[in-house]
């Protein structure tokens, strides 16, 4: 097995598959075996190993089954069934789900644009309202200023014409 890349710190534990979850020995050899290693480039002035084997797992020595080979049966079933494609159905319903989330989101833009559109409307009718309002009542008052100038013509119109009929009705003397 290759040698952990693991720098010890107290309080963290360290899986390893054939050995489960371990508590490394914090020693400073530990360390100082890392740095012998040629693991980083700034002890050696080597260059360090490619990332790509940074990533790798150990595989177990029975490659049927993931988890075979493991302490924790749990976490072998979790290793499956990471390593089991999705079954269609259960794809198939995601893709569904994903597709109804998109179409709710579009919605709720589409439906958040025509609130602000309706508040906008009603904004405007309600302004129109007040503004026929005011008018009707400058046209109420013109109407009435109107009546009562009709009412005055009409009276002195009549005062008028009772002078004039009593006038001609008795000559002056």
């Amino acid at each position: 097995m290759k040698p952990s890349r693991f720098i010890p710190r107290k309080g963290l534990k360290q899986y390893i598959p054939d050995q489960g979850w371990v508590t490394p020995a914090s020693t400073t050899a530990d360390v100082d075996s890392l740095l012998d290693t040629g693991e980083t480039s700034l002890a050696t002035g080597r260059p360090m190993d490619p990332p790509s084997e940074l990533h790798k797992t150990p595989v177990p020595a029975n490659e049927g089954s993931l988890g075979e080979g493991l302490r924790d049966p749990l976490l072998g079933e979790l290793l499956e069934q990471l390593h089991t494609p999705p079954a269609d159905e259960l794809t198939q319903h995601w893709a569904r789900i994903a597709a109804e989330v998109s179409d709710l989101n579009h919605g709720m833009r589409e439906q958040k644009r025509l609130r602000a559109e309706l508040a906008a409307i009603d904004a405007r009718l309600l302004t129109l309202r007040s503004t026929i309002l005011s008018d009707l009542q400058s046209v109420q008052r013109i109407a009435d200023h109107q009546l009562v100038q009709a009412r005055l013509r009409s009276e002195v119109s009549t005062l008028a014409q009772n002078r004039l009929a009593t006038r001609l009705q008795h000559p002056p003397e």
